[in-house]
């Protein structure tokens, strides 16, 4: 992976979030990212799946990418991962924080709801999340994902943007 990979990748994220946040769900196909997501997906090696998101380790590339986007977007990103084992469900309910999730490998069903159908003019979006796409769901939206069927990586980025 180049260095412009990396940048180009960096843009489409920060791009994605000037233009959604504070208005509502989106996904994002981000350029480069079958360059980019082949190294942040370095820390799980031949581990059982996880019952918890836990922090990047120290030194992983993703927690390089939460430093980067923090930097361009002026506010602290933390980044977190999990192994979701095929023929389970997460639901991540409310976080509190606006987040960017993305399967690093697999793929999910992923629905994210508004809190509020009616005053959105919707009750939320749903879609087949796949390795290379990426969703922004804001901090008052709900997300479940299901219909895992081979154990998916995920990276979950918690953007601490304030109000």
């Amino acid at each position: 992976m180049s260095d412009t990979d990396w940048e180009l990748f960096l843009r489409d994220l920060a791009l994605c979030l000037s233009t959604y946040q504070d208005r509502g769900p989106a996904v994002v196909w981000p350029e480069r990212a079958h360059s980019v997501l082949p190294s942040l997906d370095g820390t799980y090696g031949g581990e059982v799946a996880d019952t918890e998101w836990r922090p990047a380790p120290p030194g992983a590339r993703a927690r390089q990418l939460a430093a980067d986007l923090g930097h361009v977007m002026g506010y602290p990103v933390e980044a977190y991962e999990r192994l979701l084992p095929a023929g389970t469900a997460l639901p991540l309910g409310r976080v509190g924080a606006d987040v960017l999730l993305f399967p690093l490998s697999g793929g999910a069903r992923c629905r994210v709801e508004d809190p509020d159908p009616v005053a959105h003019r919707g009750g939320g979006v749903e879609l087949r999340l796949r390795a290379g796409e990426m969703v922004f769901v804001p901090a008052r939206h709900s997300c479940t994902l299901s219909e895992v069927w081979a154990p998916c990586r995920l990276l979950l980025l918690v953007l601490h943007a304030t109000p």
